[in-house]
């Protein structure tokens, strides 16, 4: 069974390209250009969450919504992991209780090697 990684993101060309790297790994991408509800999340059963930080036209950004999934609690216990071009992203990572984070621009490589250790 293959894995599933959610990724949440504005740009829609960095979407296709997590899409296009993630389906090379024969790795499930399920995209979305804006901000979902806890409960949307929950129902696509990833294995890994992708979050950019700001998300233009969303009512939360990524670290909203990354504090949503840890403080959710139960068996919804997936991994997070911000993306973002934001200076402070070690910050906002660790205040949100991400689990990693990759900052932009990011080498294919080292995005794989992150996405990878979070998925095994």
């Amino acid at each position: 069974m293959s894995k599933k990684v959610l990724v949440i993101d504005d740009d829609r060309e960095l979407l296709w390209l997590f899409q296009a790297i993630l389906q090379q790994q024969e790795i499930q991408a399920v995209t979305f250009n804006t901000g979902i509800p806890l409960e949307k999340i929950i129902a696509e059963h990833p294995d890994l969450i992708m979050l950019d930080v700001n998300i233009i036209g969303s009512e939360k950004n990524g670290t909203d919504i990354c504090k949503e999934i840890k403080e959710s609690g139960g068996e919804f216990n997936v991994p997070v992991l911000l993306v973002s071009g934001e200076n402070d992203l070690e910050v906002l990572a660790r205040c949100c209780g991400a689990d990693d984070f990759i900052a932009k621009p990011f080498d294919i490589d080292y995005l794989m090697n992150k996405i990878k250790k979070h998925l095994t």
